[in-house]
């Protein structure tokens, strides 16, 4: 258990832009930082973080919170987790209490995963440079490759012992449960429940995530009667559609420069790495997919793919290429000289030879296709055609308009077919897909009705639950605030919070919304203990709906509900809490009385058709103090002068 403490130490010192900036590609915009959203499928930057505040927010899909939440959100990581990971970030020293049993009992499976799994690469690494074995064949395998000393370590590559169970039997005498043995894939049963060890034999390549977790492991024999290589299998842990390798060690320089160069091997990345080259990851051999597309987009959207091998291989590999063009990247390829791949070509060139061959090799990704295609047409026209039909396809995918118009024109020369003819396939390849996907549904009719209600719309139609926010608002931004409210017409100096507090008492009232009313009560508690309101408690709160809530309140533009008459699409400044205030409170008083009156007409209804007149004389008599009630308060609202 870390100690309180040691917590606020944690949140203190950590910067939540350089803590997301380990994730996605920050762009700064005044005072706050601007990104592509990690959390859903964003097209344009719609995620807002602020060093001044320590939050993010996202005005798309909602997304927000703090430091903590940030990390624990991308990486799912458990709350202690995420405040290891940070304070390991700033070289924070964690001291924790004992646990008690109930406490080690509470340990997750992934949290035991993630322990095996790391228990694995550190005893790897130490048999590829202590043991005998691992010397003799991993580090000499290694060294044989080319690959020095401090890039082995920097990569934490190892060497797994030949014998069916060594690994296995070391884990559990380490204390670790069979069952993460088996859910990591690290061993797998046999007969009699018997272990084998997975990777027995091999040179060990660890995957991590993004942050640097290892999540998994890519193992290479060196006998010729087993498969080359051999990945983890997928787990809560290692989704293999969704990681990149070396993408953790790549991410700054991603950034930095502006570009991502894909390869296909571990090895790849490696030697790139070494000779200089490091903005490199590898999609370890398997085809392409959308979630490791959107993890580079994070970084960049410049992407240079590099092959080998023969044509016929890169004509089944380019097709995972058009998922790119999808996502709005630039797209280049660089077909290797004969005979080499990235490893080899690395070692043989410097840094700036390798970029030099790559400025002058790369080539357009859709004009390669196009040339590459056409080469085994010859003057087959019905061939001919189809690659026509294969480039428009590619062509239409391209969200940026500008882009394809680009394309086309290209391709047309290239092609040898009209201009306007290409434009037009293209555009009905988009038409059918829009119809198909109804990425751009029509609006309802009832839609400008909707909206000219709205336009209508009376206090009595704004919900509770908009009132209780707007209140929240005003505490939570202003509440400190001592200001000249207009009461019944009249200037009265009154603290926010503290008028706030006394109309809803007075009144004997709480918030209907759990959420709101649970912060309300923590402001108030938090007020009366302090006289002033520390919102960071609220954002660092453990507390997930709290922490959310009131990030939302104070990230998103703080405009006004409809029951004003100041421009409701203007953010509310402070010259206008003199009547925001007060008739934002009136407004929640009427509307209480309203749904009690409600509520009461109802309870008649049942009174009256059971003849139970008592009851109904009763119900009349409340019902009718109630109007009075609600004309009293209408009568006060009028007089707050706007």
């Amino acid at each position: 258990m870390i100690d309180r403490i040691t917590i606020e130490k944690i949140i203190d010192t950590a910067d939540i832009v350089e803590v997301i900036r380990d994730f996605v590609t920050l762009t700064k915009k005044g005072k706050d930082y601007k990104c592509l959203c990690p959390f859903h499928d964003d097209k344009n930057p719609s995620m807002s973080v602020s060093p001044s505040r320590g939050i993010y927010k996202c005005f798309s899909c909602g997304a927000a919170g703090n430091t903590v939440k940030f990390v624990m959100e991308h990486e799912r990581m458990t709350y202690p987790e995420a405040l290891k990971y940070i304070a390991n970030k700033y070289n924070i020293e964690i001291i924790e209490k004992e646990e008690t049993e109930e406490e080690r009992k509470l340990k997750t499976a992934r949290e035991s995963m993630e322990s095996v799994t790391l228990y694995a690469k550190n005893y790897f690494h130490q048999k590829l440079l202590e043991s005998k074995e691992g010397k003799a064949i991993g580090l000499s395998y290694l060294i044989e490759r080319g690959f020095t000393e401090a890039t082995i370590k920097t990569f934490g590559l190892g060497y797994a012992p030949d014998g069916y169970e060594v690994f296995s039997k070391s884990a559990i005498h380490a204390g670790y449960k069979t069952e993460f043995l088996l859910s990591t894939g690290l061993s797998i049963k046999g007969k009699n429940n018997k272990l084998f060890d997975r990777f027995a034999g091999r040179v060990i390549f660890p995957i991590e995530s993004i942050s640097g977790k290892v999540i998994g492991f890519g193992g290479r024999t060196l006998k010729n009667d087993k498969a080359k290589y051999l990945n983890s299998p997928e787990s809560e842990l290692y989704h293999k559609s969704d990681v990149l390798y070396g993408l953790s060690y790549a991410k700054r320089s991603i950034s930095k420069q502006d570009k991502c160069f894909l390869v296909e091997g571990y090895t790849d990345v490696i030697s790139m790495y070494q000779a200089g080259i490091t903005n490199v990851a590898a999609s370890s051999g398997t085809a392409l997919t959308e979630g490791q597309i959107k993890k580079i987009k994070r970084f960049t959207r410049n992407i240079t793919v590099l092959y080998d091998g023969d044509e016929a291989g890169i004509k089944a590999s380019i097709r995972g290429i058009d998922l790119i063009l999808e996502q709005d990247m630039n797209v280049k390829v660089l077909p290797m000289p004969e005979g080499e791949d990235p490893d080899s070509f690395a070692k043989s060139h410097s840094a700036t030879e390798f970029l030099n061959y790559i400025e002058q090799n790369e080539q357009d990704f859709v004009v390669y296709k196009a040339n590459l295609l056409l080469k085994s047409v010859k003057n087959d026209p019905i061939k001919r055609s189809g690659v026509i039909k294969d480039v428009v396809s590619t062509i239409a995918i391209i969200p940026d308009r500008i882009t394809r118009s680009v394309y086309i024109k290209e391709c047309s020369k290239l092609l040898e077919i009209r201009e306007d003819i290409l434009y037009q396939d293209v555009q009905s390849k988009i038409i059918a897909k829009n119809k198909l996907t109804k990425h751009y549904p029509e609006k309802p009719k009832e839609y400008q009705a909707k909206k000219t209600t709205e336009s209508k719309q009376s206090y009595t139609d704004i919900s509770f639950n908009t009132l209780e926010k707007e209140m929240l608002g005003y505490i939570i931004r202003y509440g400190d605030k001592t200001v000249n409210l207009n009461i019944s017409g009249k200037l009265q100096e009154k603290n926010i919070f503290a008028y706030i507090i006394s109309e809803l008492e007075d009144d004997d009232l709480e918030f209907r919304n759990s959420t709101y009313r649970e912060v309300y009560n923590l402001a108030k508690k938090m007020y009366d203990e302090k006289e002033f309101i520390d919102v960071n408690l609220f954002i660092n709160s453990e507390n997930v709906k709290i922490s959310e809530t009131v990030i939302d309140i104070i990230s998103s533009p703080f405009t006004l509900s409809k029951i004003h008459n100041i421009n409701p699409d203007r953010d509310i400044e402070e010259e206008n809490l003199p009547e925001s205030v007060p008739k934002t409170v009136l407004v929640y008083k009427i509307k209480i009385v309203a749904s009690l009156i409600s509520d009461k007409m109802n309870e008649l209804k049942n009174a009256e058709s059971e003849s139970d007149n008592e009851k109904i004389d009763t119900l009349i008599k409340e019902i009718q103090l109630l109007f009075k009630t609600k004309e009293l308060l209408a009568n006060i609202l009028g007089r707050v002068v706007f």
